[in-house]
C-alpha cells in the first residue's frame, strides 16, 4: 500500500476542479483541477525544482504560470550543470544551458533561479544528504509551502539525475519543518518550515497521477519557456528547419518569416502533443498530470478536538 494515498485530499481545500470518470486506484481519484479567480493563493510560495533546463518546461510550466497568476511567488532549483547537452565543450554547455536556464525562468516569470550545478548524469554518485541539507535550507529561508518536482518513486525512471532530484526533494520537504534538525539555522534566525504541497510530474509512461491540470490559458507561456530551451529540448527546431529548408531553395508556411515565429510554430504543431493527450479524456485542450499530496492536514488532531470536548474541571 503507497502510504502517501491516506494524505491525498481530493477536494484541495478550495480548489476549483471537477471529478474525472475514470479513477486510479494506486493514486486516489483523479480531480480536474481548473483555473481559479482572483488571487486566493497570494501570499503563498512555491519552488520547482527539476535537473535539467527542459524538465520544468515540458513537465510543469502550465502549473507553474497557473499558481503565479493566482498569487503564488514562485522560484526555480535546477540541481545539476547540464555539461553533457548542447553539443559543444563540457565548459561551453555548462554556461549556455545557465544562460538558457534564466531565460526560460525570466519567460516564466519566477522570482529568482537556483543553480546547484552538480555533475549531470553522474547524480547517484553525490552526497544525498549534501543535497538534502541545501534544499532544506532554501525551502526555511524562501518559506516554501509548495514544491513541484519529481515523483520519487516513479516508475520507469532511467535518470539517475531525477529520481535522486525526487528522493532529496521528498526528504527536503518534512525534514524542513523539523526543529531539532540544522540548529545553526536557527541560530542565523532561520525558522523552520515544512513544505507541505507536493506536484509530483507525471514523467514516463506508467507513472501514477491523481491531478490533471488545465493548462489552456497558459499555453503561450508553456511556449514561451520550451522555445528558450535550446541548448537541449528542442526550443529552437523550428529556426534550424526553416534555415536548413531555406539552404535547399524551400520554405515551410508553418514556420513563418522570422526565426522566433518558427520556433513557437514548431513548438505548438510538434511538442506539445503530450499535453493534448493528456487534456482530451477530459475535454481539454491543453493538459498537464501530476500526483499530488497534501500534507496540511487540519488545524486540530482528533486527539486536540477530543481533549478539548470532553475535558473537565477538577
Amino acid at each position: 500500500m503507497d502510504p502517501h494515498n491516506s494524505l491525498i485530499n481530493p477536494t484541495l481545500d478550495g480548489e476549483a476542479f471537477e471529478s474525472a470518470a475514470a479513477p486510479q486506484a494506486d493514486a486516489g481519484e483523479v480531480v480536474i483541477v481548473k483555473d481559479q479567480q482572483g488571487q486566493p493563493h497570494q501570499g503563498k510560495v512555491f519552488a520547482a525544482i527539476h535537473a535539467h533546463l527542459d524538465d520544468i518546461p515540458y513537465y510543469a510550466s502550465g502549473l507553474c504560470a497557473k499558481l503565479m497568476r493566482e498569487g503564488y511567488t514562485g522560484y526555480i532549483i535546477r540541481t545539476s550543470n547540464d555539461e553533457r547537452s548542447g553539443g559543444h565543450s563540457t565548459a561551453e554547455n555548462i554556461l549556455s544551458n545557465e544562460q538558457d536556464h534564466s531565460r526560460m525562468a525570466a519567460a516564466l516569470g519566477f522570482k529568482d533561479v537556483f543553480d546547484l550545478y552538480y555533475q549531470n548524469h553522474d547524480m547517484n554518485g553525490i552526497s544525498c544528504i549534501d543535497l538534502r541539507g541545501r534544499l532544506i535550507l532554501i525551502f526555511r529561508m524562501l518559506k516554501v509551502d509548495t514544491i513541484i518536482s519529481f515523483n520519487p518513486w516513479g516508475q520507469g525512471e532511467e535518470n539517475p539525475d531525477h529520481w535522486v532530484t525526487g528522493r532529496a526533494v521528498e526528504e527536503a520537504c518534512w525534514m524542513a519543518g523539523m526543529p531539532n534538525d540544522f540548529h545553526e539555522h536557527l541560530l542565523a534566525g532561520i525558522q523552520p518550515h515544512a513544505a507541505t504541497e507536493r506536484y509530483y510530474f507525471y514523467a514516463r509512461p506508467g507513472q501514477p497521477f491523481n491531478r490533471v491540470v488545465d493548462i489552456g490559458a497558459h499555453i503561450e507561456t508553456k511556449i514561451d519557456a520550451v522555445v528558450e530551451c535550446k541548448s537541449q529540448g528542442d526550443g529552437n527546431r523550428g529556426s534550424l528547419v526553416r534555415a536548413q529548408l531555406a539552404r535547399q531553395g524551400k520554405r515551410l508556411p508553418l514556420l513563418g518569416d522570422d526565426d522566433r515565429s518558427a520556433d513557437r510554430a514548431y513548438v505548438r504543431q510538434f511538442l506539445l502533443d503530450n499535453d493534448r493527450e493528456y487534456g482530451k479524456p477530459h475535454n481539454l485542450q491543453y493538459a498537464e498530470r501530476f500526483y499530488y499530496i497534501d500534507q496540511r492536514g487540519p488545524s486540530k488532531s482528533k486527539a486536540d478536538e477530543y481533549i478539548e470536548n470532553n475535558a473537565v474541571r477538577l
